[in-house]
């Protein structure tokens, strides 16, 4: 807060612009690489100038002949001192635009200067003024501004060249033949013009530049947040990182994409923002803000989880150990308790929907994501519901009912896809795969599940192989009562050889930063997320006649 009082007391014309840490951390670097800019070509011109003097006098000892060439050393020993200034720590903003504002007024007082002691006719008052105006020119392209402080800034470095000018200009009416007084009004008003045309341009060029910022920054700011990076895209939406522009937690950002952006997508977009927030278990993921964007876009923002799927740990790290995958499995089923208590069904429970994380120094914490697909109660009767003839849910995970008749969907189709995901983190493989989706769907349909102990590499409890088992029961009759009852089997399953906290603490500590760097490494050269896609195919408009072209 001290920090934020001093921003706020700094004269307008000398504020920061946007006053945030990336801001400030931007100044830093675009005062430094003026300063770096400006140091290196005045010391490009001073070697050019030393050689050709060498050549023509075959004096090579001298380094500075008079006082014109040390006042331009002076000025390349200001900008290399606000590069190094810039560069070597974390400046304050007060001191951010003293080190901007001093080292360019003062590099052009020393050109001014030297042009004025160098003597000359009017041409070197016109290279006098040149090059410092094009100094001027230079640092408004290259370090950002608002217009007022540019004009401000522009205005007083260009004052020293002006006043450079006068003087050179009087002083060549005073040797003159007939001195006259016109000559210095007319020299001066002229190199004024040169003046005021520069502070015109680097007041535009500033506009123009620093308004392209803003523009570039509202493009990722949706409400009071700023989207710092793509995560993941689910079945309805585009999920990014990003940050409260007051709070600075980071937090997650669903979006609506325009293409989906159809009355019924917004309808159910809208409704899975209400029915995620309406539940509190510690497993199922925190809802904090919904809204639309001036654009239109629909958005929620929930909380921003660093961890892993159980998708990518499976696929990266292999198969779990039965006593880990029941402890995952019971954080599962009590989200799934309170969503079926009050007549919610997921009917998209899959390891990609599933995050593992680190919550309150608590390792191995679970957290459910994306009800995008919940299917409530009374769907029928609500307008916004999901359409009860569309299939909808990922094809390795879903119940043969949710296949067969997707409108007679209840909660036991979530107790399948837990077996299914059980199976999966005990095998490393779904438990039916296929070519094509409808192969897949047609195995759930038809064939019979070969036990997870015929399948799994490592020792499978027997009592743990025939609950998977039942859980994946083409019958929903034949699966557990309820994710409750689940739950109760699930903690009863394995006896004294649970997973603790300490197996889970050692596990993140020893083997966690391995296995993201590897997820994060795979996603970034793949592009996208090997996630499987959700399905959504609407059986009814297959069967409606289509209209010739």
């Amino acid at each position: 807060m001290q920090q934020q009082h001093e921003i706020r007391a700094l004269p307008d014309w000398s504020a920061v612009p946007g006053n945030s840490a990336e801001d400030r951390r931007l100044l830093h670097q675009r005062i430094a690489y003026f300063g770096a800019v400006m140091f290196l070509l005045s010391l490009a011109f001073y070697a050019f100038n030393w050689l050709i003097r060498g050549l023509s006098q075959h004096s090579w000892l001298a380094l500075v002949q008079g006082p014109g060439e040390a006042l331009h050393l002076a000025a390349m020993l200001v900008f290399g001192a606000a590069w190094l200034a810039c560069k070597s720590g974390k400046r304050s903003p007060r001191a951010l635009n003293w080190i901007d504002v001093g080292s360019l007024v003062g590099s052009i007082g020393c050109f001014a200067y030297k042009g004025v002691l160098d003597g000359g006719g009017f041409q070197q008052a016109t290279v006098t003024v040149m090059t410092s105006l094009a100094t001027i020119v230079t640092h408004s392209i290259i370090v950002p501004a608002t217009a007022r402080r540019a004009l401000v800034v522009s205005s007083l470095a260009a004052l020293p060249a002006t006043l450079a000018g006068y003087f050179i200009t009087e002083r060549l009416a005073s040797e003159a033949p007939i001195p006259s007084f016109g000559m210095v009004v007319i020299g001066t008003a002229y190199i004024g013009m040169w003046s005021a045309l520069t502070v015109a341009v680097a007041t535009l060029a500033s506009r123009i530049i620093y308004g392209l910022r803003q523009r570039a920054r509202q493009a990722r700011e949706v409400g009071q947040y700023t989207l710092e990076g793509r995560i993941g895209e689910g079945g309805m939406g585009v999920v990014y990182r990003a940050r409260h522009s007051l709070l600075r937690r980071p937090t997650a950002i669903k979006i609506l994409p325009q293409a989906l952006a159809g009355e019924r997508s917004i309808r159910r977009f809208e409704r899975e923002v209400q029915l995620t927030s309406a539940l509190t278990h510690p497993n199922t993921i925190a809802i904090y803000d919904f809204g639309r964007t001036p654009d239109g876009l629909f958005y929620y923002v929930m909380e921003y989880l660093d961890g892993i799927t159980l998708e990518d740990l499976v696929r990266h790290a292999g198969p779990l150990p039965p006593q880990r995958v029941v402890h995952l499995l019971v954080q599962l089923c009590g989200a799934l308790v309170e969503a079926h208590s009050v007549g919610l069904v997921h009917r998209d429970i899959k390891p990609a929907n599933l995050m593992l994380c680190v919550r309150g120094l608590v390792s191995d914490h679970l957290k459910v994501l994306d009800f995008g697909l919940v299917k409530e109660p009374a769907a029928a009767d609500n307008p916004g519901a999901t359409n009860a003839t569309a299939l909808l849910g990922t094809p390795w995970y879903m119940a043969p009912e949710a296949i067969l008749d997707p409108s007679s969907v209840v909660a036991a189709a979530d107790l399948y896809a837990v077996g299914a995901v059980a199976y999966f983190l005990l095998v490393g493989e779904p438990v039916f795969t296929g070519t094509t989706t409808l192969e897949v769907c047609m195995k759930h349909l038809h064939e019979a599940v070969v036990p997870v102990s015929s399948r799994a590499a490592q020792e499978i409890p027997a009592a743990l192989d025939a609950l998977v088992l039942a859980c994946l029961s083409k019958s929903p009759s034949g699966r557990p009562a309820s994710a409750a009852d689940l739950r109760t089997q699930l903690g009863e399953v394995l006896g004294l050889a649970r997973w603790t906290a300490g197996d889970a603490d050692l596990w993140w500590q020893r083997s966690a930063p391995m296995v993201i760097a590897q997820v994060k490494a795979a996603h970034s050269s793949s592009g996208r997320s090997p996630s499987p896609e959700t399905l959504a195919i609407d059986w009814a408009a297959r069967h409606e006649p289509t209209a010739a072209v």
